[in-house]
């Protein structure tokens, strides 16, 4: 209810369509459709539809949805439809956005189960599939800089040094991906609550 005021509060409704379970659906079931490579491909493709196109969500918002639902376990894309859906229209919000998302990769894992005998060996098949890899590394790669290019907007020092020990550890060191993720979250909880003390006092 909080977060539905909000929306009606900050958004021009004229233009902005208020976020029902049915566009909730549509929503997610287009974005998971034209989603390959999966992972954060689905990034900036999130943040065009909630918040560029239909003005659901903020870009903080959804960087905290990515951020969540990268720690939490399941795939990225399904863990951040989820906590859009519930954010915007509670449980009826995150059950149309998690079937909005799980419907189109279900449809074609199903049809290529039964062409895949005829198909495998096609050469225009191989082709297709290797620039559509090409295109999702490159998706990614404005996903990346988009995440940075806003915490570097945010002018927030603390993000930027996480941001930055949390690469060089995975790239440089081969620190796995979960024991960064649990340094972050620990190191997100302490400095809220060296923050929340300070105020305190």
């Amino acid at each position: 209810m909080q977060r539905r005021k909000q929306f009606s509060r900050n958004l021009d409704t004229a233009s902005a369509p208020p976020p029902t379970c049915p566009r909730l659906f549509w929503a997610s079931f287009k974005l998971s459709a034209f989603t390959f490579g999966g992972g954060y491909v689905i990034v900036p493709l999130m943040e065009r539809q909630f918040v560029e196109k239909y003005r659901w969500l903020e870009q903080g918002e959804i960087r905290n949805h990515i951020a969540i639902a990268q720690s939490a376990p399941g795939a990225l894309a399904v863990n951040a439809a989820l906590m859009a859906g519930y954010s915007l229209k509670g449980l009826a919000g995150a059950v149309s956005c998690l079937a909005g998302t799980v419907l189109p990769p279900f449809l074609i894992i199903l049809c290529v189960y039964f062409l895949y005998a005829q198909f495998a060996a096609n050469e225009w098949v191989r082709i297709a599939l290797t620039g559509m890899g090409i295109g999702a590394i490159a998706v990614l790669i404005d996903a990346v800089i988009g995440l940075v290019i806003g915490i570097i907007r945010e002018k927030n020092l603390f993000s930027g040094a996480v941001l930055v020990l949390a690469f060089t550890g995975m790239f440089a060191f081969g620190v796995p991906v979960w024991a960064v993720l649990l340094a972050s979250i620990v190191a997100g909880v302490g400095w809220s609550l060296l923050r929340a003390s300070k105020m305190k006092n």
